[in-house]
């Protein structure tokens, strides 16, 4: 199975609007015929409003598909554009488009990430020689846009995602990866606040690439090495949560089960009330991303520690 969280930068949705409606954006042509396949969806979000739009279709492939390589197109200013799939067996969800919070609340425990950008209107992403993300024929997939229009016009939205192939007989080795995502975040009304957490691999991993994001209150995301005891210096800091920035290791990181990684989140909070978690634009996250060899389902970040004392899956 295939997982990439794949994070681009991008100015605020009221900077963007005349490019995110330019009538002169050419849309990204889809790969050649043998040479892979593209998902899109296209909406619409009214002035003064937020979208989160979930549309459902089936994979456009008969055979296994062995993606090597993504590219893709999206409308500047996307808070967020996803895509996932609500489980291995075709038929689960109903193809359409849908309001995200209410197809994605009942399947949130199932559903399977794959592939996430935001922001950047256009980006690649390569993987090694040989290392392939692998997709069964026909699978359903949910593919999500999160877009706040804070301007007076309409703002068309389009996510398009061209995904490039090589022959199964050359896949190497396979991806898989995941998210550790505090629910359990309080900031107080009027102050700086910051969380931490600390998660260790239950199996033995070379990571490609780790990713932040927080929303519009974030100012600092930092991760070190975490060995099971201490924590090293940091080495990752992002202090732009319009740039999620997303590190590829072309030498991958190694991590052995019973080390991992402690990241932390710090927030700017002007407003007179808390802010906790959640996933509209007001409300906020503090989520560290992983894409990691060898393809394992079992392989996950498990929490083993955090600045408020709460565990959780």
């Amino acid at each position: 199975m295939f997982w990439i969280w794949l994070l681009g930068c991008g100015e605020p949705a009221e900077k963007q609007v005349d490019s995110a409606r330019d009538d002169t954006v050419i849309p990204l042509a889809p790969p050649a015929e043998g040479e892979g396949f593209q998902l899109s969806m296209e909406a619409t979000v009214e002035p003064y409003s937020e979208a989160w739009i979930c549309s459902v279709y089936p994979l456009p492939t008969t055979e296994v598909a062995a993606v090597n390589w993504v590219e893709y197109q999206q409308t500047p200013g996307t808070h967020h554009m996803t895509l996932s799939t609500p489980g291995l067996i075709p038929g689960l969800v109903e193809p359409g488009t849908y309001q995200c919070e209410e197809l994605l609340g009942s399947l949130m425990e199932d559903q399977i990430m794959f592939f996430g950008a935001q922001g950047t209107a256009q980006d690649t992403m390569y993987l090694p020689d040989g290392v392939a993300a692998q997709f069964p024929p026909g699978l359903d997939i949910i593919h999500e846009i999160h877009y706040v229009n804070t301007t007076d016009q309409p703002v068309d939205l389009y996510a398009r995602v061209n995904a490039y192939t090589i022959d199964t007989d050359d896949v190497v080795e396979g991806i898989w990866g995941g998210q550790v995502r505090d629910e359990y975040i309080n900031i107080p009304a009027s102050s700086d606040h910051t969380e931490w957490t600390r998660c260790v691999m239950n199996e033995d991993v070379d990571v490609l690439f780790l990713a932040s994001h927080t929303h519009k209150l974030g100012i600092e995301f930092t991760i070190r090495l975490f060995d099971g005891e201490s924590s090293g210096e940091v080495f990752y800091t992002n202090n732009d949560w319009h740039d999620p920035k997303i590190v590829q290791y072309e030498t991958p990181l190694s991590i052995p089960a019973g080390q991992g990684f402690e990241y932390s989140c710090t927030w700017r909070n002007p407003n007179p009330e808390a802010v906790n978690y959640g996933t509209t634009a007001d409300d906020e996250m503090c989520n560290l991303a992983i894409v990691h060899m060898p393809y394992s389902m079992s392989a996950k970040c498990e929490v083993v520690d955090s600045s408020d004392g709460v565990l959780w899956e």
